[in-house]
């Protein structure tokens, strides 16, 4: 263990939520200044009320991974930006320190003092038990998140006491060392351990969304194999390998046992896989937050996806368009990539058969993109334009989302809900949609690469076959029975499954970071057979109407030749009336269906590129992640307050200095 010392100060904790009336001599007639009332320990409801507040404090509500340094987003991030990150961390992004009151190191605060407190009170052991187990949880997934942006980072395990007076603690007890990265990974798994034994495995639906052990193993199991991954495991250690494999398949038997698994993915393209992610009680809802339609200001929490998700054009907050690479990535209807399948690829038809999960991923021109009060609301955004020179340029022209700017034809659609409402005042806000921060499809993949790891390439390979099972492949599901045989090729499998159906769930970015996949510098691409991303740009795409067809500088629905409700509608043209490409139709239906979308597209439309979402203004800009950041350093204005914490390598000090801390340790 390291001996330099970083001193952890957090202020201005005085208040908590449990406090509603102070008497004017609070300060002298409370013992303890940190931030409770060791009066909640004696009551079972407000130690409860005070394990709520911490969920409410750390739960996750929504991707993170910052989707900007992957294929799944654009433009620049603070790690793929023009300018890099300067190597004494002055521009770093701070996720270790954020400030007093909102940063990690509160919020474990707030789980220390809890612990520590927990036990002096008059609550019975089997009390405290399931209380205690969220906490454990909670302390450790914070400190799971630090560990792999930063390696090792100080392990404090009471609540320090920040407020200078009688009995100020010894300096020592404030300056806490920065442990190395194995006796973090120890301890985290250590707090998970006494989670899944203090958790039930499954709670009643009135408690649906509390953590369950089934979580916590699936927390760690996560982390080990994190841990096992080439970021932290250069020299392919399969003692690592081995822990992570035990960890996942313990998660995996875990929640068998209590009744989660692998949703029915089933229906006309994938349309239960669809629905899983607005189920508030899917049995692949492993680590979820839930979220309400109240409207009250006091109980309301609504989850954003559905109004963000949503065009503008039906007063939706105007969609997320996606990258090309990612419509372009996604497999054909018999599971290979394009280019490999027995179904050549149309780059204009990009819709054609496809994995049934791309038809609940995306939404594009002509599909059925349903909500409550618009069974039928079929998506159209083509782009018309001034002149040949104007459609040459690729720049958007007028489109057929008369409302909001587009910067692409393809919109995610991936999490919004069929059966969403649209309320006067509120639009598409009123979304009680659950986030699931880990489903169970990401613990059998983990399980699978796990088994990888080891050398169980046939288990590997039959997990993978049991995730696209439960869309409708069958046989071979895509996977060529060769991955049985080849470790690499095996675990490229794995990431490129880890893609499709963790698509635009925030996971990618620690995929990449784990695997080191933005170049070939340490070799795992071209091990996995992966393209670096480095030096590429991302793109949208337009569905350009040809020339030949139709030029118009004026927009808005009037002007638009192929909608029946617009006065320029001209019947001569092949129009869009009647046309709407519904993935919940039957086969039959389907196909006719996309025959006459073809017909539109054939006749009228051209694939643009949309070169503009990734910055043109000079420099122009490219993917750059640079190698140090693998292990990002700690910001600048955090060192010069804890001046006796080690840096990390890679990274200068407060004293200009090299960082001595190596992560790999």
């Amino acid at each position: 263990m390291k001996t330099h010392n970083f001193k952890i100060i957090t202020t201005s904790l005085l208040l908590s939520v449990f406090f509603v009336n102070c008497s004017d001599d609070f300060l002298q007639e409370k013992k303890d200044y940190s931030g409770f009332n060791e009066e909640i320990f004696d009551d079972v409801k407000m130690a409860q009320a005070k394990v709520d507040y911490i969920y409410n404090l750390i739960q996750p509500t929504g991707p993170g991974g910052t989707p900007g340094a992957t294929l799944e987003g654009f433009g620049s991030t603070s790690y793929t930006g023009i300018n890099t990150l300067l190597e004494d961390a002055s521009n770093v992004p701070d996720e270790f320190f954020t400030s007093n009151t909102g940063g990690p190191w509160a919020r474990i605060r707030e789980c220390n003092i809890f612990l520590d407190n927990i036990d002096k009170g008059k609550l019975t052991e089997e009390e405290k038990k399931t209380l205690k187990g969220e906490v454990y949880f909670w302390r450790a997934y914070l400190y799971s998140k630090l560990v792999v942006t930063y390696g090792g980072v100080p392990i404090i395990t009471t609540a320090q006491n920040a407020i200078l007076g009688d009995g100020d603690p010894e300096q020592s007890e404030l300056n806490i060392q920065r442990s190395s990265t194995a006796e973090c990974i120890e301890f985290v798994c250590s707090d998970l351990d006494n989670a899944i034994e203090m958790l039930p495995g499954r709670w009643p639906d009135s408690n649906w969304g509390r953590i369950t052990s089934g979580a916590a193993a699936a927390v760690k199991g996560q982390l080990l194999l994190t841990y096992a991954s080439p970021l932290f495991n250069r020299t392919d250690d399969q003692t690592r390998w081995q822990n992570a494999y035990n960890a996942n398949k313990a998660a995996y038997d875990l929640l068998i046992a209590n009744n989660f698994g692998l949703e029915d993915g089933g229906g006309n393209r994938a349309a239960n896989w669809e629905k899983m992610f607005v189920n508030r009680t899917s049995k692949e809802a492993v680590f979820v937050t839930l979220f309400n339609n109240i409207t009250n200001d006091q109980f309301r929490r609504l989850n954003g996806v559905e109004q963000s998700a949503r065009p503008k054009e039906i007063q939706g907050g105007g969609g997320s368009s996606s990258p090309i690479e990612m419509v372009d990535l996604f497999p054909m209807e018999d599971g290979k990539k394009p280019g490999e399948s027995i179904y050549p690829y149309d780059t204009l038809k990009f819709y054609k058969n496809r994995d049934p999960r791309f038809y609940r991923t995306f939404a594009f021109n002509g599909v059925c993109w349903p909500y409550t009060q618009n069974k039928t609301y079929t998506l159209w955004n083509y782009q018309w334009f001034a002149n040949e020179a104007a459609f040459t340029g690729g720049k958007p022209g007028n489109s057929a989302q008369y409302s909001g700017d587009v910067t692409g034809s393809i919109f995610v659609r991936k999490r919004t809900n069929p059966d969403a409402s649209f309320v006067d005042g509120w639009q598409f806000q009123l979304c009680p949609s659950p986030w699931m921060e880990i489903r169970f499809a990401e613990v059998v993949l983990n399980l699978a690469e796990s088994a990888c790891g080891i050398n169980k390439l046939t288990d590997a390979y039959e997990l993978l076959k049991d995730i696209r099972k439960r869309v409708g492949y069958t046989g071979d599901c895509g996977l060529d029975i060769s991955l049985t045989s080849n470790r690499d090729k095996l675990f490229g499998a794995i990431l490129y499954e880890r893609q499709i159906e963790l698509a635009f769930e925030g996971k990618r970015f620690q995929d990449m970071r784990r695997w080191m996949l933005w170049n070939n510098d340490f070799g795992t691409c071209a091990r996995l057979g992966v393209e670096p991303i480095n030096g590429k740009r991302r793109h949208g795409v337009f569905l350009g109407v040809k020339p030949t067809v139709y030029v118009s500088g004026s927009a808005g629905l009037d002007n638009d030749p192929f909608n029946p409700a617009g006065k320029k509608y001209d019947p001569s043209k092949i129009t869009r009336e009647g046309i709407s490409l519904d993935p919940n139709a039957d086969n039959a239906t389907f196909n006719a269906q996309i025959a006459k979308l073809d017909k539109f597209y054939d006749t009228n439309l051209q694939r643009l590129q949309n070169d503009q979402c990734d910055g043109t203004s000079t420099p122009v800009f490219y993917i750059n992640f640079q190698n140090q950041y693998y292990f990002i350093g700690i910001r600048l204005s955090v060192l010069r307050q804890s001046p006796y914490l080690y840096q990390t390598t890679g990274w200068k000090d407060a004293y200009n200095n090299q960082g001595t801390f190596d992560p790999l340790n």
